[in-house]
């Protein structure tokens, strides 16, 4: 299990399209992946749980991946969440 920190990078925070910027990266992997936000805790494949944390722009969230993959995922994720959410999603 990894665990790192990440500060939420989107000027409106974790709402339902940064959530789901967020399940669609961590369905790729096999690890299981966990977000925590003030006490409270959402699966990262679940959309409505992580935006029913509503971290806040400059939030600091806690990811924690557990599984074969988890040390990519981890690095992916808090890329994703620190510099990616805060540009505007390309591709299909």
């Amino acid at each position: 299990m990894k665990t790192a920190m990440a500060t939420v990078a989107d000027p409106v925070g974790f709402h339902l399209r940064a959530a789901g910027r967020i399940v669609k990266l961590t369905k790729l992997f096999q690890s299981e992946v966990t977000v925590r936000y003030q006490g409270r805790s959402a699966n990262a494949k679940s959309i409505m749980g992580l935006a029913s944390l509503a971290a806040e722009f400059g939030a600091a969230v806690e990811i924690e991946c557990a599984g074969p993959d988890e040390v990519e995922a981890l690095a992916r994720l808090v890329q994703l969440i620190e510099v990616e959410l805060a540009q505007p999603e390309t591709g299909p």
